[in-house]
């Protein structure tokens, strides 16, 4: 991890990244972006060539999965939990160089990658979130067993290039898949039941989505900048007998927040059942 982690981390020890969808195409753009890496220190495989037609200028493209391991001292695994299998079986052979293997496979636990590598390389596992494609991600990251300082470093420098790092242990990762992983889910489906009452209140779509993504930019920020738990800030908007105060009676008798929570509980535990 040497080269990687001096001053010039690209020309022979390139990052190897497995799957160029939609999270592994915004991390290879991260990566240019950020100048933690050139085009040309980027190696890339997916078995759908217009993903790879997508991708930034100068990213050279690996023969196979096999190829690709074999040359890489970091490989990005951004695929599915249901192709991780076959993928580990794939690269296996190719692994003498211990490259540092990071994986953003949903309820894929980082023992369970290192049993099917032979158990000798190191293994960050990743939880990004969608938000990664606007730079705005955060990312959770857990060392695996072998997986050192510098594995951490690595790691955090390629997902600082779409959004915030965190680092977690390994056994919340489940919960953080529920959170964060999929949190994005739910606030576009809190936004999108807004623009309808809207427009059954008589606003047009159009007026109604630009009313609601700001309202969900400025609280965000809001929250952000001020520091404060948010209950605080939602206590300072409901005034007594007010319109906000309205909405949240209606909202408690309908059970709107333990259905939430009881909605992230099930995400957790279907994370918990992709690593079985």
């Amino acid at each position: 991890m040497k080269n990687l982690m001096g001053s010039d981390p690209r020309g022979s020890d390139p990052i190897g990244v497995i799957g160029c969808g939609n999270m592994g195409a915004a991390l290879i753009a991260g990566m240019v972006k950020s100048r933690f890496i050139r085009p040309g220190g980027i190696v890339v495989w997916d078995p759908d060539a217009a993903k790879l037609k997508r991708l930034p200028a100068g990213i050279r493209r690996a023969r196979s999965n096999g190829d690709l391991a074999g040359r890489s001292r970091v490989i990005l695994l951004a695929v599915k939990p249901q192709q991780m299998e076959p993928v580990l079986e794939e690269i296996r052979p190719h692994l003498q160089r211990r490259p540092l293997v990071i994986s953003i496979a949903a309820g894929i636990s980082s023992r369970w990658i290192e049993e099917r590598l032979g158990g000798a390389v190191p293994v960050v596992r990743v939880m990004p979130n969608t938000a990664a494609l606007v730079g705005k991600g955060i990312a959770a990251l857990s060392p695996g067993r072998r997986a050192t300082g510098s594995s951490l470093r690595v790691a955090g420098r390629i997902f600082r290039g779409v959004g915030e790092v965190v680092q977690v242990p390994e056994r919340w990762m489940d919960a953080v898949t529920a959170v964060s992983g999929s949190g994005p889910a739910y606030f576009f489906f809190l936004m999108e039941q807004m623009i309808t009452a809207g427009v059954r209140l008589g606003i047009s779509r159009e007026t109604a989505r630009r009313l609601v993504l700001a309202t969900a930019e400025g609280a965000a920020e809001l929250a952000r900048s001020s520091g404060e738990d948010p209950a605080l800030l939602r206590g300072r908007v409901t005034s007594k007998g007010g319109t906000t105060e309205a909405a949240f009676k209606r909202f408690a008798r309908a059970g709107l927040g333990p259905i939430l929570q009881a909605g992230i509980r099930a995400a957790a535990e279907r994370s918990k059942q992709l690593g079985r």
